[in-house]
């Protein structure tokens, strides 16, 4: 039976109509796989109907997953399971009036939402590239979930642009959308309805609240430039789009432009033009972004070291025929790849090199305590793993830097972050070696100082009482918690943030990835 279903977005239908189609079956026994609400049987319902949003955000959401077992491999679980929901019109007590122009993830599913302004009900479920960007999350977080938690802005605007990535290589994955697109632009050079993200949730939140942040949407073709996180704006909801900030859906733009112009140079390398060169172009990108992301160390350069590793995937897998066009790429969003600094030893350490095994390393104690020592981390427990992909015996040994919050906001006081200090441990000669740079505890702080003031500044932590900040980092930092203070917006909000208290510690945590196109 067939579905009536929106390929793309609501608002992108004067490019890609609403069409009838075969609904997907359903996903395989033994791969990931969601819960459903009670629903009708298929059938080409009406756009205002709500059998029509289930079937609509079942056929999105399957569509992304497909797309990304043909550039990722097939996918067994999520990262809490064989399973994740898709709530329709979701109600967490929370998100509630105008907030409901929203969508979210928050590991358990996907979460959408509905709004009726008074004349027009919006759906953040009915588009494909809001749903897709969504299960984008769910996706990232099924390979690397501890970057879900994670206090490095650009830890975080990665998410998003992963997100908007796989909305884009979903979109990618419809043949009539690839030969449409190719009519308007085939080169990609040129504004189009693949590239722009939920432009049907970005006019509600035009309509609603006029030219704010999320009222136009992201675009992955664009000339935003990279600069460390701490030197840009914090970022609010009342910013225009235009303006570039380290809030994460927006600082993520950088990324999507560097993947979404490394994706054009491939394309137009295959010389031939076609819709089906676009499709291998696609999932070509894909396999390079996916193996990358498995294998990237977790740093405050988030972007740089993606990117370096995408290098690294192509050597591997296209001996290197890509390498010029994805340097290119970041380097024209000002990102600075030379991918080879990477792996390159940098300093001798105590003990032998690592040893390593097909799915495990092991890096002998001495090492590990010259590396404490080096580090600044006394006592410091690390993870470790082999990275086959960034070369012959290498290891990654990660610890997480406590990082005291006390001096930001009076409300945080005794509560910390964990951020990732990743450190690439190879071999010269006989001896075990640093490979790349050392992290420095200074740069890890000043990075969880800069994401707690965005999230407070945007009410973006659950947290008692009015904001005042911590007298001593007045002194010492009045830009970058004066404004925290006075701009929090907690009362307002949706948080994405909440304290818990683990292993005795009272702990910043994340519950959710937000849509960009909320409040």
């Amino acid at each position: 039976m067939t579905i009536n279903f929106i390929p793309n977005d609501p608002n992108a239908v004067t490019d890609m109509q609403q069409r009838q189609q075969d609904a997907r079956p359903d996903r395989p026994a033994g791969r990931a796989n969601f819960n459903y609400e009670a629903h009708a049987a298929e059938a080409p319902f009406g756009v205002n109907q709500r059998d029509f949003l289930f079937w609509q955000s079942r056929e999105a959401a399957l569509a992304a997953v497909e797309a990304w077992e043909t550039y990722a491999g097939n996918l067994a679980r999520w990262s809490q399971g064989p399973r994740i929901d898709i709530s329709l019109t979701y109600n967490d007590g929370e998100t509630v009036g105008p907030r409901r122009l929203n969508a979210y993830y928050d590991t358990q599913g996907v979460r959408f939402f509905d709004f009726n302004d008074g004349t027009t009900t919006t759906f953040s479920a009915a588009s494909t590239d809001t749903v897709s960007h969504e299960v984008g999350h769910a996706l990232l977080d099924s390979q690397r979930p501890e970057l879900f938690n994670s206090p490095l802005p650009e830890v975080g605007a990665f998410h998003e642009a992963f997100g908007d990535v796989v909305a884009l290589l979903t979109a990618l994955s419809d043949q009539a959308t690839r030969i449409k697109l190719l009519e308007i632009t085939p080169d990609l050079s040129q504004p189009n309805f693949v590239e722009a993200s939920s432009e049907y949730l970005s006019a509600a939140i035009l309509k609603q609240f006029g030219n704010v942040n999320p009222s136009k949407p992201r675009r992955a073709l664009n000339t935003f430039k990279w600069q460390l996180p701490s030197t840009l704006p914090a970022g609010k909801f009342e910013d225009p789009p235009e303006l570039l900030t380290r809030e994460s859906h927006n600082f993520s733009r950088v990324f999507t432009g560097a993947f979404y112009d490394t994706l054009r140079g491939v394309f137009a390398a295959s010389g031939a033009g076609s819709e089906a060169a676009l499709l291998t172009a696609a999932q070509t990108c894909g396999r390079l972004l996916v193996e990358a992301v498995r294998q990237t160390p977790e740093t405050a350069r988030y972007f740089q070291s993606v990117g370096r590793a995408m290098v690294k995937a192509d050597g591997q897998i296209n001996n290197g025929a890509n390498r010029e066009i994805i340097g290119k790429a970041f380097s024209d969003h000002d990102i600075m790849l030379g991918s080879a600094a990477m792996t390159a030893p940098t300093a001798a350490l105590a003990g032998p090199p690592p040893k390593i095994l097909k799915a495990s390393a092991t890096i002998a104690p001495s090492t590990l305590s010259d590396l404490r020592e080096r580090i600044g981390a006394k006592g410091a427990r690390f993870a470790i793993r082999p990275l086959a992909m960034l070369g012959e015996g290498v290891a990654e040994a990660v610890h997480r830097r406590e990082v005291p919050l006390d001096d930001i906001d009076t409300r945080l006081r005794g509560v910390v972050a964990f951020a990732a200090e990743p450190v690439l441990i190879g071999r010269s000669g006989a001896r075990a070696a640093v490979l790349g740079a050392l992290p420095e505890h200074n740069r890890t702080e000043d990075e969880v100082g800069a994401f707690v003031e965005t999230l407070l500044r945007n009410g973006r932590i659950e947290l008692d009482g009015k904001p005042k900040a911590a007298a001593k980092t007045a002194k010492k930092k009045k830009g970058l918690v004066a404004a925290a203070a006075a701009d929090d917006a907690s009362s307002n909000n949706v948080r994405t943030h909440v304290i818990r208290t683990v292993g005795g510690k009272r702990v910043l945590t994340r519950i959710r990835f937000l849509c960009g196109c909320c409040i």
